[in-house]
Formats: structure tokens, C-alpha cells, sequence
């Protein structure tokens, strides 16, 4: 059993990181000693990406109770 606690509000955020942290590692041919590079690139992406999905996701039940 792991004594470390995640905030529930970070969890989602940090897969997000994970997987696109794999994803890019696997795009550049699985090299060994690129970890933090990866999940830095992949932090800045998905963080920077994170307020336009939010607004994405306000305009749309904004919409859905206004019809």
C-alpha cells in the first residue's frame, strides 16, 4: 500500500503529463536518459493546452443550457 496521497484535482493533470510524456519518448526512438526532458516537454504542452480545453468545455455547457 503506498503512503503517498494524490490530490484528486492533480490526478487527472498528471496522466495527461504521463501519457504524453510516452508519447513523445516513443517518438523519438525510446532513448535512455531523456526522462525529464520528456516529462518537462510534455508538462509545458499539456499545461499550456489546459485553459483552452477548460474554455472548450465552459462554452459548451454554457450552450447545452442555453437550448
Amino acid at each position: 500500500m503506498s503512503t503517498e496521497q494524490e490530490s484528486p484535482v492533480d490526478s487527472p493533470l498528471k496522466l495527461k503529463i504521463e501519457h504524453r510524456a510516452y508519447e513523445i519518448w516513443v517518438g523519438e526512438g525510446s532513448p535512455n536518459g531523456c526522462d525529464l526532458e520528456h516529462w518537462l516537454r510534455a508538462e509545458a504542452e499539456v499545461t499550456s493546452a489546459e485553459p483552452e480545453s477548460k474554455l472548450a468545455l465552459k462554452s459548451a455547457a454554457a450552450a447545452k443550457k442555453a437550448s
